[in-house]
């Protein structure tokens, strides 16, 4: 993610003012923890990762039921909607 905000920094810097070219990196930049939060919350398992994209954030789940197998659970969440399971 570090790439991609500098890539659009170098690239927009000799068009834009620099304050313009941050603010165009912040808002390319999803934030997932909340989102995270909430599906941990809604659900019994662990975290296993979260990838941050430029629409949406991927989040892998370990979910955990008695008397069966945990099984990875992947949410694909679009910025700011409700969760989908998939």
């Amino acid at each position: 993610m570090i790439l991609v905000a500098a890539s659009i920094i170098l690239s927009g810097a000799a068009a834009n003012g620099p304050q313009q070219v941050i603010e165009l990196a912040r808002a390319k930049i999803v934030d997932c923890g909340q989102m995270a939060e909430e599906i941990l919350a809604n659900n019994d398992g662990r975290l296993l990762s979260i990838r941050p994209h430029d629409d949406r954030c991927t989040i892998v789940v370990l979910v955990t039921k008695e008397g069966e197998r945990p099984r990875k659970v992947i949410f694909r969440v679009p910025q700011a909607a409700p969760t989908e399971e998939e």
